[in-house]
């Protein structure tokens, strides 16, 4: 019972704290395989039609299943979900130099802006 009553609080804490500090909507709580991340750098290519966007988990709690997505996956597509819910694909690289970091190529435009928070999870014909 306690636990339930933790998870519905956590819940509720994640839906509402958004609105009070005024900043864009979180995306919808994490499915199993799927890691909150935080953007730190956006950067869009009209051009070339490319948005590089450099980013770290949100909750030092899935610090270490990142780095295990970065480290097992660098090169490889990944799924990404903005506040408006729709997912969309994009190539997930390591940054070796900065740890903890990982980079996305997607196609531009970008679909959240620094520091907003996506949902990152590998797409299901990769398990």
């Amino acid at each position: 019972m306690p636990t339930k009553i933790i998870a519905h609080t956590v819940a509720v804490l994640l839906l509402v704290s958004p609105v009070l500090s005024g900043s864009q909507a979180a995306p919808p709580a994490p499915q199993t395989g799927t890691i909150v991340c935080r953007t730190l750098e956006t950067h869009t290519d009209d051009a070339l039609k490319v948005t590089v966007v450099v980013f770290h988990q949100r909750d030092e709690a899935q610090r270490s299943q990142l780095a295990e997505l970065l480290r097992g996956h660098s090169g490889q597509m990944v799924e990404v979900q903005a506040s408006d819910g729709s997912w969309r694909r994009a190539r997930l690289l390591r940054l070796k130099s900065c740890f903890g970091r990982g980079l996305l190529m997607l196609p531009a435009p970008a679909p959240f802006s620094e520091r907003a928070e996506f949902a990152l999870r590998l797409p299901a014909d990769a398990h």
